[in-house]
C-alpha cells in the first residue's frame, strides 16, 4: 500500500503528455482519437520534446504534446524536434 501515494506524487509532477502512433496524425484532431492512444508523461517541456524526438527517430508519429498552457500538434512537434533529431544524427 505505500508506493501508490508515491506514484501519485510522481504523475503530479508529470504535467506534460506526448500522444503518439505508428500512423500520421489526423489534420482535425479529436479527443476520442487521442484516447485510444497510450499517453507518455514528462516532467518538463523539454523532455516531451525529446520524448517526441525519439518517437520520430524510431518511425513513429508524434500528434500531440499537451501542458500548462501548452498545446503543440504534430507540425509544430516535428518543427521543435528538428535541432534535437540533428544532435542525434551526429
Amino acid at each position: 500500500g505505500k508506493m501508490a501515494p508515491c506514484r501519485a506524487r510522481n504523475m503530479r509532477r508529470m504535467k506534460y503528455t506526448l500522444y503518439f502512433s505508428s500512423a500520421p496524425a489526423p489534420r482535425a484532431l479529436a479527443r476520442e482519437q487521442l484516447e485510444r492512444l497510450m499517453p507518455v508523461h514528462f516532467s518538463t517541456q523539454e523532455d516531451a520534446m525529446h520524448g517526441a524526438a525519439l518517437v520520430i527517430r524510431g518511425g513513429q508519429y508524434p500528434w500531440l504534446i499537451e501542458g500548462p498552457d501548452l498545446r503543440l500538434d504534430a507540425r509544430e512537434i516535428g518543427k521543435g524536434c528538428e535541432p534535437i533529431l540533428e544532435l542525434l544524427r551526429r
